[in-house]
């Protein structure tokens, strides 16, 4: 068993970092960056969603939970941290 991990390893450090695919961070377009955004934050807002969490707005700050009093809590806390960070 350990022969079988120490040839996994070896194998694994003559791998080359890459496929021979395009490295993403340097060849796409400010639009195409763009588009991933929207499409990531897309996912998110449906993943809150199927959690049951519902958007509120307390005070002009929106946050997500599960119950309005759950977001005066959260509300609460953030301004508590934001009141004690800054001074």
């Amino acid at each position: 068993m350990a022969q079988l991990m120490m040839m996994f390893a070896a194998m694994g450090a003559m791998m080359p970092d890459s496929f021979g695919g395009r490295n993403y961070r340097e060849e796409l377009t400010p639009e195409e960056l763009a588009q991933i955004e929207r499409v990531r934050l897309q996912k998110a807002l449906e993943r809150k969603k199927q959690q049951g969490l519902k958007e509120f707005n307390i005070d002009g700050i929106r946050i997500w939970a599960l119950n309005e009093k759950n977001a005066v809590r959260k509300v609460g806390k953030l301004k508590q941290e934001l009141s004690s960070s800054c001074c």
